[in-house]
């Protein structure tokens, strides 16, 4: 579980990190679909290229770099499967690469947003109170489900539970001392959470304002640009010259 690592915000003072959550979503998306129109080795590695100039600037490159050991089982099967139907390594190549490229679109911008942050710009698009609340409590789950996996999976370690060994079957098998507790822990938080927003009485003002707003500066007007102008690429590479 340690790519969940990759969308945990980290409080740094970077040029990334001052941005507009706006601007900076929409240069993900556009990413994003980079990631999902093609399929071309040399794009996705350009795009690569530039998401870790964009982690750098933000300085969370090392925090993606340790993510990316949890993509390693994903990157296994990506190359088992084609081996056993297509019998091309680079096409798992390519896979594996655009498995990076997709994850690695939201996550410089997740380590780079606050969730508050995120939950203004979502009210600033008009986005319901109850679903703007909703997806930053996932955001805030995540890391919380990944260092109470980590206490349970040491604690059950410690207990002599061993993980490693065994078959494929025996490993899935042990793993259930770990995820039963996990859930029913997650789900205990879920009432808590709730027990606090009846006690906040959420929901009974329509009206919500922030105590910080948002504001665009001049970063923002060029990180949209440059979003304009890679959007525009995408529509030149794939109706006028055709790749795939």
């Amino acid at each position: 579980m340690s790519f969940l690592r990759a969308f945990k915000y980290k409080r740094k003072d970077s040029l990334m990190h001052r941005l507009d959550p706006r601007s900076k979503f929409l240069l993900s998306i556009i990413l994003m679909s980079f990631s999902v129109v093609f399929l071309n080795a040399y794009i996705l590695l350009a795009i690569l290229i530039f998401q870790i100039v964009l982690l750098g600037l933000s300085k969370t490159l090392r925090e993606w770099v340790y993510s990316l050991r949890g993509l390693i089982f994903f990157f296994a099967i990506i190359f088992i499967t084609q081996m056993l139907f297509s019998g091309s390594l680079f096409t798992g190549f390519v896979l594996s690469l655009r498995l990076i490229v997709l994850s690695s679109s939201m996550s410089w911008f997740f380590l780079s947003s606050t969730p508050e942050d995120i939950g203004r710009a979502m009210s600033a698009a008009r986005i319901p109170m109850e679903l703007t609340f909703s997806f930053i409590m996932a955001i805030r789950f995540i890391p919380v489900i990944y260092d109470e996996f980590q206490s349970i999976y040491d604690a059950q370690r410690s207990r002599g539970l061993e993980l490693e060994k065994g078959g494929f079957r025996t490993k899935i098998r042990n793993l259930m001392p770990i995820l039963i507790p996990l859930l029913v822990g997650t789900i205990r938080r879920t009432y808590e959470i709730a027990d606090a927003m009846e006690v906040r009485a959420f929901g009974a003002s329509p009206k919500r304002t922030s105590y910080k707003p948002l504001k665009f500066r001049r970063g923002d007007y060029f990180l949209c640009l440059a979003s304009a102008i890679l959007a525009l690429i995408i529509v030149y590479l794939k109706l006028f010259l055709g790749l795939e």
